[in-house]
């Protein structure tokens, strides 16, 4: 009995001694760890970036082209009279700008300006869907550190009752098998208490694995795991979702995307007008074997031009392109309205989650609360002889299942909270 009893007293010890060596963290720093840390908000960020970067004029092709030429030649000429080489270097600056194209430029620059914004949305998504698993991760590592201490709780008392039984033992009023059923009790309780701390390590480990933190970081969770009093209106939360959900945000850009590329092709049907000019210097320069005097020849011309171009037939393949891009962009229409359906019917039933479970963990305090007082009275009871041992530990387990239901219970309804914050848009806000 002896080593079981000093097992369990070090790794209390041990235990004592992770929280002094651990960090206090809040779930606002856990948050904002986690956004800063987060391996895959960091390549998102990257792709945003390139979103932004690609966003200009030039890229809309609405900025003139510049182009540098430089083209040398050296030619050898043998003859019977004289030999003599070439040797020509034509510098060359031209200059080509697309004046008109069917308002292609515009429509491009809105494209990427589009782009970029859904960028910026896919990214937002992500951080809605980390914040999400940071919260649930902090609360989850809550909840198991409140069973584990109700387990601590019920095998502090299954001990103090083994050894009230070994006492009485002793004494001659009790018999062996009391005795054993205590102490079968404790070392249950004690099994319990020790899967549960490796549960809940496990939940630290989760958590510092989402706020990419080192494996074998500690923590004091310094906000507690507390209930939520909010009350919401289907109708505020209805226009909510419609308003400021990022999934239905970035498909309404999809939408708008779509109309760009049915602009683009309708665009191809317009005439095209281009400015180009330049300035080429040709300078040539003979160099003869024999008493011929060396020649240099020096010129420069520039040229300055309008080309207007227009395709008159080309089988129907613009107008083709132009059905394809409608029919694509109403395809997208359809789609918009079944993600604003499914949205709607998720948030509906979320909402029914919520006040359901608003509901279960106000049954759960009182049953909780009831069970609590039971057992202290039970206690009361057991050392006084009233009741029997059987009676107790049935106490016992009720006071156990009513803690864990309502701390669970507690958790559940953080989650359904957490859930109706994202789907409406408010988790950033809320947590930034």
């Amino acid at each position: 009995m002896n080593k079981f009893k000093y097992i369990f007293t070090l790794l209390v010890l041990l235990s004592a001694l992770n929280n002094y060596a651990q960090k206090d963290l809040s779930l606002s720093d856990a948050i904002e760890m986690g956004l800063s840390n987060n391996y895959d908000l960091q390549i998102t960020r990257k792709s945003e970036q390139v979103a932004s970067i690609n966003n200009n004029l030039g890229n809309a092709g609405a900025l003139p082209k510049i182009d540098f030429t430089l083209n040398g030649r050296e030619n050898f000429n043998n003859n019977d009279n004289e030999d003599f080489r070439t040797q020509t270097i034509t510098p060359e600056v031209s200059l080509n700008w697309v004046v008109f194209s069917g308002f292609s430029a515009k429509i491009s620059k809105q494209k990427l300006e589009e782009l970029e914004k859904q960028s910026q949305y896919n990214t937002s998504i992500l951080v809605e869907s980390t914040i999400q698993d940071i919260i649930s991760a902090y609360n989850n590592c809550l909840l198991q550190k409140e069973i584990l201490n109700v387990y601590k709780q019920l095998s502090s008392l299954s001990e103090d009752r083994y050894k009230r039984t070994q006492e009485s033992k002793n004494l001659g009023a009790s018999t062996t098998y009391e005795s054993l059923q205590a102490k079968t009790s404790w070392l249950e309780d004690q099994s319990n208490f020790l899967q549960q701390k490796v549960t809940y390590e496990n939940t630290i480990r989760t958590l510092n694995y989402i706020l990419a933190a080192e494996d074998n970081e500690l923590w004091n969770l310094t906000t507690p795991l507390s209930a939520i009093t909010d009350n919401y209106k289907l109708d505020d939360l209805t226009s909510k979702l419609m308003a400021n959900n990022h999934s239905l945000k970035n498909q309404y850009l999809s939408q708008s995307l779509l109309a760009k590329e049915t602009a683009l092709a309708k665009s191809k049907q317009y005439p095209t007008l281009s400015f180009n000019t330049g300035m080429r210097s040709n300078n040539t320069d003979n160099y003869y074997s024999g008493d011929t005097r060396d020649v240099s020849q020096n010129s420069i011309d520039s040229y300055v031009g309008l080309t207007l171009s227009f395709n008159i037939f080309n089988g129907g393949t613009a107008k083709r392109s132009v059905q394809i891009a409608k029919i694509q962009e109403e395809s997208e229409g359809v789609k918009t309205q079944q993600i604003q359906h499914s949205l709607k019917n998720q948030l509906f039933q979320l909402y029914s989650t919520f006040n359901v479970q608003k509901a279960i963990l106000e049954l759960s305090n009182e049953k909780e609360a009831a069970a609590k007082l039971n057992l202290e009275l039970s206690e009361a009871k057991l050392k006084s002889g009233a009741i029997n041992s059987f009676n107790y530990r049935d106490v016992q387990m009720i006071y156990l299942n009513a803690a864990i239901t309502k701390y669970r219970s507690m958790y559940n309804l953080i989650q359904s909270n957490t859930d109706l914050l994202r789907i409406t848009g408010g988790i950033i806000q809320e947590y930034q």
